[in-house]
């Protein structure tokens, strides 16, 4: 196998995200001659100015491919800031419909499958679909530099939310696992900086995940039916930014569901209650 010349940046671009963060990662992939950019950012000006800013500081030539981690309006309509890159756009095909709604102006969009591959120069892009955070989520592996690009399955600093509708918590843990199972020294998330303890950073996720499930059935246990709303304002409230509890709802929501999947919960009008 050829040496791995490509070189692979972290590119924080400012986006209304969600709190702590206030940017979300882009990632450009190449050397001079050949590059690639993954997830582009929010549909703004400064999106543009913020890659093509660091294409000129990193010496690479303008991405003719855009492959997109999932659909969230923090990471792909960005695209649209970048037309005149004329450069192709991937995802998978489960977040066909959301992508083509968030980018209206594209003409054409390709799909990425699961174990599929692509090629930078000598370097192979392994093509991971990771379902969880959104159902059509990709992951991108590069094994020569053991890099894992994680999109929003992993952020730096706490967990991502799994939500309704297109969230998956069954989902996530599996991908989770798979993940595991991979030699990386280090991630880079959809928000935060590279992340350098995959393994502990991966546990850590993973168990949190198990952890607010265990709460969930405690306070189904200990008090009776509540409503999604109630079990996320228990287990939330003055632990999480007021600005971040919808989405903590969501993510209750989705636990609640994988409960009710598995025989464990049942829904009585707006409440659940433990079977």
């Amino acid at each position: 196998m050829h040496k791995s010349n490509v070189k692979i940046f972290r590119v924080p671009i400012p986006t209304p995200t969600l709190w702590p963060h206030s940017t979300t990662n882009s990632y450009l992939i190449g050397d001079e001659n050949e590059s690639i950019l993954i997830d582009a950012g929010y549909d703004q000006k400064e999106t543009k100015w913020v890659l093509e800013q660091s294409l000129q500081e990193f010496n690479l030539a303008i991405p003719k491919r855009i492959l997109l981690t999932h659909a969230h309006s923090d990471h792909a309509p960005g695209v649209m800031q970048l037309a005149d890159w004329e450069a192709s756009v991937y995802c998978h095909q489960l977040e066909k419909e959301e992508v083509l709604k968030c980018i209206p102006t594209l003409d054409t969009l390709h799909f990425l499958e699961d174990n599929s591959r692509l090629t930078i120069g000598h370097t192979e892009i392994n093509i991971l679909h990771s379902p969880g955070h959104t159902a059509g989520q990709l992951n991108f592996y590069i094994p020569s530099q053991q890099i894992l690009l994680a999109g929003d399955n992993l952020i730096e600093n706490g967990t991502s939310w799994i939500g309704t509708p297109d969230g998956d918590i069954s989902q996530y843990l599996q991908s989770l696992n798979r993940l595991k199972s991979l030699q990386i020294t280090k991630v880079g998330p959809g928000h935060g900086d590279w992340i350098v303890n995959p393994y502990e950073h991966l546990e850590f996720v993973y168990n949190r995940r198990l952890q607010r499930e265990t709460e969930i059935i405690k306070l189904l246990k200990e008090i009776g039916p509540l409503s999604s709303k109630e079990i996320t304002t228990r287990i939330y409230q003055n632990h999480v930014h007021p600005s971040i509890l919808n989405v903590a709802e969501r993510t209750t929501e989705a636990h609640l569901i994988k409960l009710s999947n598995e025989g464990i919960t049942e829904k009585d009008g707006q409440a659940y209650k433990l079977v």
